[in-house]
């Protein structure tokens, strides 16, 4: 019998379709993982513009403290925002911040960060709001002249405790203070033949006057230094309608004037004359301090010994301390020649507010805002 012969005819097969599945599936695959990394390094140059935001942010709230300008301690008042200061940081990123003044020693300042470019999905904004302080140095005493060991208030020098109502910048809405004449640890060691002292009360016992020169001649950086012995007339120096703040002898204007503002911080490494000339701020001097001439100075005037007024006197618009670092028969302050020393809490807190540099507060100084 005779085998049929096999059938020639098609039949289906899953080869084909197979295959079809297969390449749609790898397909799919690459399609994904090339939309997973597409997403993936959107979000990582997201991430990335976020950071660079945050650190502009961060770099503008710092850099504050770099900037400062002491003029701001004088002259802004509470509650005013001082105008906008951009920093441009490599990467593209910048910082632009605002600083307000929300006390006498307190400032706010908010530093915006941006970051990325021109597509909004790859640009980043970021805030900062950063809080800092004014390191005041220490106060002086509550008199118009302290000593720590004795004086002589004689002929037509004058001690006035008295406070002046000046009131100019900072000290807006200030209330005059009843201060004493002159504080000493020993008020019997005082001697003012005349009626040359004058205050609420005239005279104050006061233990402190040793420990408070001290202090302030530690807590102040110096702005100008002098030699021992220098004998001085200082004067504002203005070129091109701008105070020059970097001349020895510019000790600013305590009449006003483009060099209003510039209250230094004065040190001399020994004894120092003031002949004649204006000046404000505060003096520190290692030894005795003279004014002769017609001196006129507003601030505080600190001296490791002797505070005197020479030939022609000179006006203290502020306070004296004394040290009395030498002490014996003679060698005390005095105050005679026309001087005069007239408390005046305004200037002294001008001048305390001008030498005090910003710092940050303690903790956490501060905190992202978003």
């Amino acid at each position: 019998m005779r085998k049929a012969a096999p059938s020639t005819a098609l039949r289906p097969g899953l080869a084909l379709p197979a295959a079809v599945f297969t390449l749609a599936v790898i397909a799919l695959f690459i399609a994904g993982s090339a939309f997973a990394a597409t997403q993936e390094a959107r979000a990582s140059v997201g991430a990335l513009a976020e950071r660079l935001a945050l650190e502009a942010a961060e770099y503008g709230a710092a850099a504050v403290l770099r900037d400062w300008d002491p003029a701001w301690n004088v002259t802004t008042p509470i509650g005013q925002t001082l105008g906008t200061v951009s920093h441009t940081l490599p990467g593209g990123a910048a910082s632009v911040v605002r600083l307000t003044r929300t006390s006498a020693t307190t400032w706010w300042a908010v530093s915006e960060g941006t970051a990325g470019g021109t597509v909004v999905r790859r640009a980043a904004r970021r805030s900062v709001n950063a809080a800092f302080r004014l390191d005041l140095p220490p106060d002086a005493v509550q008199a118009a002249l302290g000593v720590a060991d004795s004086a002589r208030i004689t002929g037509s020098g004058a001690v006035v405790g008295t406070d002046s109502v000046e009131f100019l910048g900072s000290c807006a809405g200030m209330t005059p203070a009843p201060t004493a004449g002159v504080a000493s640890p020993d008020t019997m060691r005082i001697v003012a033949p005349g009626a040359g002292i004058t205050g609420t009360p005239p005279l104050l016992p006061d233990s402190t006057i040793s420990a408070r020169v001290a202090s302030l001649a530690t807590a102040l950086v110096a702005d100008i230094v002098l030699p021992a012995g220098a004998i001085v007339t200082p004067a504002p120096l203005v070129s091109a309608g701008v105070c020059d703040t970097l001349a020895a002898l510019n000790w600013g204007d305590p009449g006003g004037g483009p060099c209003a503002t510039h209250l230094p911080v004065i040190k001399a490494l020994g004894d120092l004359t003031v002949r004649g000339g204006t000046g404000q701020g505060i003096i520190i001097a290692s030894g005795d301090i003279v004014f002769e001439s017609g001196a006129v100075f507003a601030g505080l005037v600190v001296a490791h010994d002797d505070y005197v007024t020479g030939s022609g006197g000179g006006m203290v618009l502020g306070a004296v301390l004394a040290g009395d670092a030498r002490r014996g028969p003679g060698d005390h302050s005095v105050v005679a020649n026309g001087g005069l020393i007239w408390r005046s809490s305004c200037r002294l807190r001008q001048a305390r507010l001008a030498a005090a540099p910003p710092v940050r507060i303690k903790a956490r100084w501060w905190v992202e805002f978003d």
